[in-house]
């Protein structure tokens, strides 16, 4: 299932997010995409979903999903994440 994603906000919260949560919750989803629609959260639900039906990851919450496998399902790569990151730190610097 292929979807247009809005890109996280902000690269550091979606660092932040990945290595604190095991799973993301609703809540999470909003913060990191910067967006209350109940239908994009939704369906960006589905997909981390789909992902982990494959991987064969059960959730802890029927309300949460996996954090690897959301950000798997939504092509976030945190080795990218972190690399910009850094990047951008450097550039600040100078």
């Amino acid at each position: 299932m292929k979807t247009t994603l809005q890109q996280p906000t902000d690269i550091w919260l979606a660092i932040q997010t990945y290595y604190q949560n095991y799973e993301l919750s609703s809540k999470d989803i909003s913060q990191l995409f910067h967006t209350h629609n109940r239908s994009t959260i939704s369906k960006l639900k589905k997909m981390a979903r789909e992902v982990m039906a494959q991987e064969n990851i059960m959730p802890w919450s029927s309300t949460c999903v996996n954090t690897k496998c959301a950000y798997e399902a939504w092509g976030l790569s945190i080795t990218d994440l972190e690399n910009r990151y850094k990047k951008l730190q450097k550039l600040k610097k100078i």
